[in-house]
């Protein structure tokens, strides 16, 4: 009993079997800038619009709002144009009935897994 709490103690204090904090998952923001000059956007519009710097496939987006940037519900839709590094478009969308605004610039959030 006492040597099997020894080896188990041993395997969860020992940094050398400990888990790796680096997954290798690649997060980050993106901003754009309000397409409309008085940061309002129409319903159905595109309020907002950018290319993602050094693109990677396959990444989740999610909108970001915080009450000083960004704007709700802005629906966010994704464009990929092919294999990994090409071309990742997002567009920021008022998919509601009324118009929106957005503070300062229009904001999301991303997620990459590990490229193979």
């Amino acid at each position: 009993m006492i040597l099997t709490s020894f080896i188990l103690a041993a395997l969860t204090f020992n940094p050398a079997l400990a888990p790796r904090s680096d997954s290798g998952v690649i997060a980050g923001t993106i901003q754009a800038d309000s397409i409309s000059p008085d940061f309002t956007c129409k319903p159905g519009a595109i309020c907002a619009k950018t290319r993602m710097p050094n693109p990677r496939n396959g990444c989740f987006f999610n909108n970001f709002y915080n009450g000083s940037e960004g704007g709700t519900p802005l629906t966010v839709n994704v464009t990929e144009s092919g294999s990994n590094g090409s071309a990742v478009f997002i567009y920021w969308v008022n998919a509601t009935s009324t118009t929106l605004k957005i503070l300062n610039k229009a904001t999301v959030n991303f997620y990459c897994p590990r490229s193979t």
